[in-house]
C-alpha cells in the first residue's frame, strides 16, 4: 500500500549524495540488519553512505554483509541523516549530534512507542520488524531488485525480531517476505544458527548468575532476575553475550512477565521486559522513561536494585492482576 510519507523518504535517499544510517545503541539483529541492508540499497544506488555504531558488532551477527560500510571515522556532518528501528532519540547516544546537524533528518521505525522528531518519520507498528520496512522501501520505493546480500541482512532483521517467527508480531505478510528472501538462496539455517542457538562459554557463565539470582512472584507469574555488575566485571563480557537472558523468566511455565536487569555501571541498570500473553511492557516500559512492542521492551534506570526492583513489582503487579481478575 503506498504510503505518502515513506515516498518523501524515497525521494531525499535518492535526491541525497551522502547519507549517515543511525541504529540505536546496542544494535540488534533488525537495527543492524535494517541499516546494512537500506546502506547496501543506497550504495548501490551510488550514494555515499555511512552507518555508525556506537560499539562492535556483535559476534553472533558478525556474519552480515555491508560491514565496509560501518565507518570509525564519520564526516563532521552528513547531507540526511536517518534514524533506523528506533523510538527514542536519546538511543543514539554519542552520535545523536549527526543526526540534528543533517540537512534532512528521516526517521524509519516499527516501535508503537516511538516519539522521534523528524523531517519525515515513518512509523509502521504492524511491520514484525524495521527490516520489513526497508524491504518495502527498496522494492516498491526505490524501485530495485533485491541480492543475496541485502536478503541476508533482511532476513535477520525479521527472523531476530520475530524471535524465529514465535512472537505475535509475525503476520502472513511477514512470512510471505521472507519467502521472496529466500529465493536468493541464502543459507537461512546458518543464520539461524548463529542469531539463536551459538552461545560463548562467557554467556554460559552469564546464564547460571541469571538463574542465580531468579525469583518468581504473584504466584509464579512474574519473573525477575538480574546481573550485577560484579557479575559482568568477572568476564570479558561483549553485548550479545545478553541478548535472550531475560527469556530464561519468560519461558517458565505460568509466567507471564519477566524482567531482567544488569548493572552496566555500579547503580546504573538496563530493563529488559517480556510479556507472554496479555500484559503490554511498553507501558511499562515508558514509566521508567523506556519503549518498545507490547510484549518485549526496554529501559534504562538507577539503583538501588532492590529498590527499583520494589518500584518495577509496584508498576507490573497491578496490570497481572487486573487481566487475570
Amino acid at each position: 500500500m503506498f504510503d505518502e510519507t515513506l515516498q518523501k523518504i524515497s525521494e531525499h535517499l535518492m535526491d541525497s549524495e551522502d547519507v549517515v544510517l543511525l541504529p540505536h545503541i546496542n544494535a540488534d539483529g533488525d537495527a543492524l540488519g535494517a541499516a546494512l541492508a537500506l546502506g547496501l540499497a543506497l550504495s548501490d544506488m551510488g550514494k555515499n553512505v555511512d552507518i555508525l555504531l556506537e560499539e562492535e558488532v556483535p559476534s553472533n551477527l558478525d556474519f552480515l554483509p555491508g560491514q565496509e560500510l560501518i565507518k570509525t571515522t564519520p564526516k563532521d556532518r552528513y547531507t540526511t541523516a536517518v534514524n533506523i528501528d528506533n523510538g527514542d532519540i536519546s538511543r543514539l547516544g554519542k552520535r545523536e549530534p549527526y543526526f540534528w546537524d543533517a540537512k534532512i533528518r528521516l526517521s524509519i521505525d516499527h516501535h508503537a512507542t516511538n516519539r522521534v522528531e523528524a523531517h519525515y518519520s515513518y512509523v509502521n507498528i504492524k511491520s514484525s520488524a524495521t527490516g520489513e520496512i526497508v524491504y518495502d522501501l527498496i522494492l516498491n520505493y526505490f524501485k530495485r531488485n533485491l541480492n543475496k546480500d541485502i536478503s541476508i541482512c533482511l532476513y535477520t532483521a525479521i527472523v531476530t525480531d520475530t524471535g524465529g517467527f514465535r512472537y505475535t508480531n509475525t503476520t502472513p505478510e511477514t512470512l510471505m517476505i521472507c519467502a521472496d528472501l529466500m529465493r536468493y538462496e541464502i543459507d537461512f539455517p546458518y543464520v539461524i544458527k548463529k542469531v539463536f542457538d551459538m552461545i560463548s562459554y562467557t554467556k554460559l557463565y552469564l546464564m547460571k548468575k541469571t538463574i542465580n539470582s531468579l525469583r518468581l512472584l504473584e504466584n509464579g507469574k512474574l519473573a525477575v532476575s538480574y546481573l550485577t555488575y560484579e557479575d559482568i566485571q568477572n568476564y570479558n563480557v561483549k553485548n550479545d553475550d545478553f541478548e535472550g537472558l531475560v527469556n530464561i523468566g519468560r519461558n517458565l511455565e505460568g509466567v507471564e512477565v519477566s524482567v531482567f536487569l544488569r548493572e552496566d555501571e555500579e547503580g546504573n541498570f538496563r530493563g529488559n521486559l517480556r510479556s507472554n500473553n496479555y500484559v503490554d511492557v511498553s507501558e511499562i516500559a515508558e514509566k521508567f522513561d523506556g519503549g518498545g512492542h507490547k510484549r518485549a521492551a526496554g529501559f534504562n534506570s538507577t539503583g538501588p536494585r532492590e529498590k527499583l526492583i520494589e518500584k518495577l513489582i509496584e508498576v507490573i503487579v497491578p496490570k497481572i492482576r487486573r487481566e487475570t481478575r
